[in-house]
């Protein structure tokens, strides 16, 4: 017994060449574990240093493409409100108030808010009401970036500001209020009737101090967009001649006592205006749709052709803007078309659907005819259509394939990656 070399082992590893696979079900447990081979401390150090480069470079990637939104102030809301608790039963959940125009809706990083005709109110990611600020204006008006929000009177002269979770300033104006716009770093900005002057624009700092005005003489300014640090601005008013339409449009560095750049259109009238990062700055017009680079005295020009504009959308985080442009009187039949920061056309998409909403994230545009969206890739291709309850009046993407919407007496959100069957049975419990 005693006489046999290696014993049960190796008559079993013999067995090895009279075949080219061994099925471990042949091997015993404990000689399984001999024929395990065992790494070395040193090996197993150099895997997991690897592993720990490769995860924190995926980190400083991702915080270097999203450093615009890593902010003190938005990672504490997120940790207070969606990590630490305050949650909510889930949408859809319920107006405060009667009315929520479709301008008034916004969302930012999972978080809704919107102006009823009586309240300001935020909600985190599960619907949990986080503010809930009673307001007065009989026509409110709100303007939002990041956690940071400005709602006003249009035509009144009150104006507060808030952040996620609370109010921070109340102010007054001494001419009635025209437009406004707030930046994520809490710089705002209030554009009034002028007092001897077309109108005025009024600047303050996070701490409600003035740091700038400046006077309008020779147009009403309607639209007004501040870059994404609150160091310049860009306003854009209307005036009117014989009949004849003019818009100018002024770029205003803050540091600065005389505009930047100023352009005067023609036979145009501006209705929006944003910055699609600090250089590029996209002007929607009822003609044209026009880029501005800041600094150069020309602008590109895309004219509407024989189509009229139905809805329009600006996305700072592509650089990139959107129009729906529509074919017939009635505003069906909507053309897509999308620019890029250099005003370049990067798609048109033609469509038999009209468009009470649109928005836009990366390479996927939402469009809501009804009752119904319509998902569209920039390839032109329709990767989705779905019903979204009744009442819908306006919808903003959120990824790919998620999207919050507003309707008459609820805000919803759509998870459009779920199956079909589930998402008509979301629907069927909105309606």
């Amino acid at each position: 017994m005693f006489g046999r070399k290696n014993g049960r082992y190796a008559e079993q590893k013999q067995k090895k060449t009279d075949r080219d696979v061994i099925s471990y079900e042949d091997v015993p447990l404990d000689d399984y574990e001999q024929e395990k081979t065992d790494m070395s401390p040193g090996a197993v150090k150099k895997i997991i240093i690897s592993v720990c480069i490769v995860f924190v470079a995926g980190l400083i990637v991702f915080a270097f493409a999203n450093r615009d939104k890593l902010t003190w102030d938005n990672i504490s809301t997120w940790w207070t409100y969606d990590v630490l608790g305050n949650a909510g039963n889930g949408y859809p959940v319920d107006l405060v108030g009667s009315e929520v125009t479709a301008d008034n809706f916004a969302v930012s990083q999972g978080h809704v808010a919107y102006v009823s005709d009586v309240s300001f109110v935020t909600l985190n990611s599960t619907a949990s009401k986080i503010a809930n600020y009673q307001i007065s204006y009989s026509t409110p008006v709100l303007k939002s970036s990041g956690n940071r929000f400005l709602t006003y009177g249009l035509g009144g002269t009150c104006f507060e500001v808030y952040d996620f979770d609370s109010k921070l300033y109340t102010g007054e104006t001494d001419e009635d209020i025209y437009t406004g716009d707030i930046s994520d770093n809490g710089i705002y900005c209030i554009v009034t009737e002028g007092n001897g002057y077309l109108t005025t624009l009024f600047v303050y700092d996070e701490n409600n101090n003035r740091i700038y005005k400046y006077y309008f003489s020779e147009y009403y300014i309607t639209s007004v967009a501040l870059n994404s640090d609150g160091s310049g601005c860009v306003a854009a008013g209307i005036t009117s001649s014989d009949g004849a339409k003019t818009s100018g449009v002024y770029v205003l560095d803050f540091s600065s006592e005389d505009p930047e750049s100023f352009y005067c259109i023609d036979d145009e009238a501006i209705l929006d205006c944003k910055y699609l990062n600090n250089s590029k700055i996209a002007l929607v017009g009822q003609t044209a749709s026009y880029l501005i680079t800041v600094g150069s005295e020309s602008y590109t020009t895309n004219d509407y052709g024989d189509k009229t504009l139905a809805n329009y959308c600006f996305n700072p985080d592509t650089n990139a803007y959107t129009l729906a442009l529509s074919r017939s009187g009635d505003g069906r039949s909507c053309t897509l078309v999308q620019y890029n920061s250099n005003g370049e056309q990067v798609c048109s998409i033609d469509t038999e659907y009209k468009s009470e909403s649109l928005s836009m994230y990366k390479n996927t545009m939402a469009l809501l005819d009804g009752n119904t969206v319509y998902l569209y890739n920039t390839d032109g291709q329709l990767t989705y259509s779905g019903d979204t309850g009744t009442g819908s009046k306006s919808l903003i993407l959120t990824s790919n394939s998620s999207l919050y919407l507003l309707s008459v007496n609820q805000i919803r959100y759509f998870d459009l990656g779920a199956s079909s069957s589930e998402t008509r049975q979301t629907s069927e419990e909105t309606q």
